[in-house]
């Protein structure tokens, strides 16, 4: 079946050696004709910044195009060929691509606020539209056809709240252009007027919130209702008929809500008294509840399709498992399936990072960013007056999830991502880009180190005209106790831009003598300092805007025996060995059956990568250890949180 992808592929011939592709609508920036073009030999390359378009350009294109051993396509946006340089612009074929050759019936402001997402199902439901090319005949259209929003049929707080957990719940992601819509419809419904519909439309923190504000009111309303004879609390009463939780279709994603932890349980009340259905919203037995909760996220992996994974969906699963480990860990129960789930993710994770993983390096960091290094560049795309970047060296979704937690219970809530590291997982490699905002093949000339971070972070601000007074970089930070002084934009008020590497846990993973149970245990003592907890409090009072990212996660690992010849490598990252030519880099592989020859995606010219397969590691046969530096799930998918209260 045609699609609209196909449209796009169409326009270009690998035959042909250059093409100059005017991509205002980010139609080329897909996963999937990203993969389908580099499958026919064609590169795409994003022009932003000449100096280091020049460069790449000169270093890895020129000789193969000029030698037609690739075609290759410099993608960029604006309105006319100009903002290529003149070389390019006499020899490449042009090609213009915009979202209205595509959806011609529909309103093309509104098409191009939506999330790439839904293009598919939007162009196989075009045929049947009827109506104009209005922004509201279009917004109409896509909110009852496309996101299943039964917007004008909403007369009561069930059906409201229905609507909501659709948008927030059940959907990936609504985008502005349609929460505005139908923010726009709800607010004329005089029924709903007192309720505050922006907020509960447009966040999902806030209506969750107000959902677990709600349920609180009404466990304590049920349980001050007579009781039966047999104990529980009679249910015929008009307050309960009427609430919005007794409506089956509420109940039905409650029971989620509760095992996820969107909405908190309810203390302090005796269950016994309560309908049955009601139990999973009231705390009864810690460990009743996460033996539920570890049931709940175990089954939601297990029966994950690993195999049609996305990079969206890769990012879900980590979230899920590392709740699932860090829960396991905290509570001794499901080691066993977590570590079986963890080697069938593994396997299928490690085909998809082989075949895909170079195709993210082209998506764009906005919405959200999909690799570390675009992280700097959506911070400084939201324009905010004061931001602070806490980079908690080798955190995987495993120990924030632990943290958050922590944190949690303070009082503070998160807006959760996940982005992908640089292969090599190593701190010079992925934390250098993150401050940097750059790929490896930009400092090449330091990649073994991270003393230039701190110089490539204020750069980096000074070029989105931020003055280098206004930025400050510190590392080394977690190890002793909280002290405010210590922290630079805490006593200097000139300090606008913030970033701070933490690397408490990185220290931890390497001294772990009993696995991922020690990084646990003392990872928990650490929390209990509260460091971290004041740390963020006082960026916030002094009004930052606070961010948490990890360079690179952790894996625990096995070893197959050292490699001890002309190897170049970080000493601690067991999981890889880097080689300066790909003949030594391959005779090693020949040695080590057990090892995977990276396609070195991204890194610079003798910086050649062997990494070890599944969960084994370049130590002495046998040996346990916790490393990083491979490309498992847990190494290679980090964090990257908002702090939003």
């Amino acid at each position: 079946m045609a699609n609209w992808r196909d449209q796009i592929l169409k326009q270009f011939n690998a035959n042909n050696a250059l093409y100059l592709v005017l991509d205002n609508d980010q139609l080329l920036l897909n996963e999937w004709i990203l993969g389908k073009l580099k499958e026919e030999n064609i590169h795409v390359v994003n022009f932003n910044e000449s100096i280091l378009f020049r460069y790449e350009f000169e270093r890895d294109y020129r000789t193969k195009i000029e030698n037609k051993k690739i075609c290759l396509l410099v993608r960029a946006e604006g309105q006319d060929y100009n903002v290529f340089p003149y070389d390019l612009i006499q020899s490449g074929q042009r090609t213009r691509l915009d979202v209205s050759i595509i959806f011609p019936k529909f309103s093309t402001p509104v098409i191009r606020e939506l999330d790439k997402e839904v293009y598919d199902a939007l162009y196989a439901a075009q045929e049947r539209y009827q109506g104009s090319s209005s922004d509201k005949e279009t917004l109409d259209f896509i909110a009852k056809n496309i996101y299943k929003l039964p917007y004008d049929m909403i007369h009561s707080r069930a059906e409201l709240w229905k609507l909501l957990l659709t948008i927030h719940y059940e959907l990936d992601s609504v985008p502005k252009v349609i929460k505005r819509f139908v923010i726009d419809n709800l607010n004329l419904k005089t029924d709903l007027r007192k309720l505050p519909i922006q907020d509960l439309v447009m966040s999902d923190h806030f209506f969750y919130k107000y959902l677990e504000d709600e349920w609180n009111h009404f466990v304590d309303q049920i349980n001050q209702f007579p009781l039966q004879k047999n104990g529980v609390a009679i249910e015929e009463f008009a307050e309960y008929s009427a609430h919005s939780f007794s409506n089956p279709l509420i109940r039905s994603i409650l029971d989620n809500l509760f095992l996820e932890g969107l909405i908190k349980r309810v203390k302090g009340y005796q269950p016994a008294k309560f309908p049955a259905w009601m139990h999973v919203g009231i705390e009864i037995d810690n460990g009743k509840d996460n033996d539920e909760k570890l049931k709940y996220l175990y089954l939601q992996l297990k029966d994950a399709k690993l195999s049609e994974n996305r990079y969206k969906d890769w990012t879900k699963i980590a979230q899920a498992y590392g709740q699932l480990k860090a829960l396991s860990l905290s509570t001794g129960l499901y080691s066993q399936e977590v570590n079986g789930i963890s080697n069938i993710i593994d396997e299928h994770f490690e085909k998809w990072m082989l075949h895909q993983y170079g195709s993210l390096i082209s998506l764009p960091h906005l919405p959200v960013p999909k690799m570390v290094h675009q992280i700097p560049h959506y911070i400084a795309s939201h324009n905010e007056d004061k931001v602070a970047l806490l980079v908690m060296d080798g955190m995987s979704f495993v120990q924030w999830f632990q943290i958050q937690d922590h944190l949690a219970k303070n009082g503070l809530s998160f807006k959760e991502n996940g982005v992908f590291a640089w292969v090599p997982t190593l701190t010079a490699v992925s934390r250098q880009a993150i401050f940097s905002g750059l790929s490896p093949s930009y400092f090449a000339n330091s990649i073994s180190t991270t003393n230039k971070e701190s110089s490539a972070w204020s750069t980096f601000w000074e070029d989105k005209g931020v003055p280098r007074i206004n930025v400050s970089y510190q590392r080394g930070l977690g190890q002793a106790f909280y002290q405010r002084d210590n922290i630079l934009p805490l006593k200097q008020s000139n300090i606008r831009i913030y970033g701070a590497v933490i690397d408490i846990i990185d220290k931890v993973l390497h001294g772990a003598v009993q696995g991922s149970k020690s990084v646990f245990s003392e990872l928990k003592i650490w929390l209990e300092t509260n460091y971290l907890l004041k740390l963020i409090q006082d960026l916030q009072n002094e009004g930052f805007t606070v961010y948490i990212t990890a360079d690179h996660g952790n894996r625990e690992s096995v070893g197959i025996g050292r490699i001890n010849e002309g190897v170049i490598a970080e000493t601690k990252g067991e999981r890889v060995r880097i080689y300066d030519s790909v003949e030594l880099r391959d005779a090693a592989a020949e040695k080590f059956d057990q090892s995977i020859k990276w396609h070195d995606i991204g890194l610079p010219e003798k910086f050649h990568v062997l990494l070890a397969k599944d969960s084994l590691a370049f130590v002495n046969k046998g040996e346990t250890i916790i490393s990083h530096g491979g490309i498992s799930m847990e190494e290679v998918i980090v964090p990257f949180i908002k702090v939003i209260s």
